[in-house]
């Protein structure tokens, strides 16, 4: 079962009432609280959006601030189609929702490329920052292992987490609650913990938490973690709780998950 089709009025009321931006602007918020303490006044910073997205939001907003922004994804050089055709109105849509001066976003530097294999010289960014990306990374070690090669020492990763383990971790219920607080008519929750009857439609590494603090602890100080979002208190009956005890109510309540680390050496 995917999203449904009549999501998509949805979405685009999202974008044209700006609800999307305030989403955004709330992780915008939280990474400039994280980093600035510890990166200072470095004024422009040399900034990688790791999995930019079809609508580049954060590449956005860290562009109209004045920083060197360079993102990277496999999205940045699409073929013709339908799908990009609507995604560049989307684009638009979402942009003009913003109080960003246009000439701000010229010379956008935005490449195509593999995240496990970055196409950067060592020590060529201060900041690498991250929203609802790295779920769908395969390879997690050999991306964080490229990222402590391009920061520089004292350089941060700034990254938040699409957790697997939450109510709307498979991709499959909805795009447009966020966070989830319906769960589709006739859908399980944590149908993708338990039965798995609904099929993905994007690629998942269905990591855990304590999975990424993990990898990133090999390679860099773990400096702050926090669950930013939550979504499924409501869900999370006795009986469920007691049929998904290998999980903690955390992880499955975990919305949106923020690490915040440092490159030592």
């Amino acid at each position: 079962m995917s999203p449904s089709i009549l999501e998509y009025p949805v979405y685009l009321w999202q974008l044209l009432s700006g609800f999307r931006r305030k989403h955004e602007e709330m992780f915008a918020e939280l990474r400039w609280q994280d980093t600035a303490p510890i990166l200072g006044k470095r004024d422009p910073l040399n900034i990688l959006d790791l999995g930019n997205g079809r609508l580049r939001p954060q590449y956005t907003f860290l562009k109209s601030a004045g920083h060197k922004v360079c993102g990277i994804d496999l999205v940045n050089c699409p073929e013709p189609s339908v799908i990009n055709s609507l995604y560049r109105i989307a684009q638009y849509l979402y942009t003009r929702n913003l109080a960003v001066p246009r000439r701000s976003l010229s010379n956008q530097t935005l490449v195509c490329g593999d995240v496990a294999q970055l196409p950067f010289r060592p020590g060529s960014f201060d900041l690498v920052t991250s929203v609802a990306a790295f779920e769908h990374f395969l390879d997690v070690p050999a991306v964080v292992e490229e990222l402590k090669r391009i920061l520089r020492v004292g350089g941060l990763v700034w990254v938040c987490i699409h957790l697997y383990t939450c109510p709307s971790g498979a991709h499959n219920v909805t795009f447009t609650q966020i966070p989830l607080v319906k769960m589709p008519h006739g859908t399980d929750v944590w149908d993708h913990l338990r039965r798995r009857k609904l099929p993905y439609d994007v690629p998942l590494n269905e990591w855990r938490r304590d999975d990424y603090l993990e990898a990133f602890s090999e390679h860099f100080e773990i400096l702050k973690q926090y669950c930013a979002i939550r979504e499924g208190v409501n869900f999370l009956t006795p009986e469920l709780a007691t049929e998904l005890s290998t999980y903690d109510t955390d992880e499955l309540t975990c919305h949106a998950y923020v690490i915040v680390a440092r490159k030592t050496s």
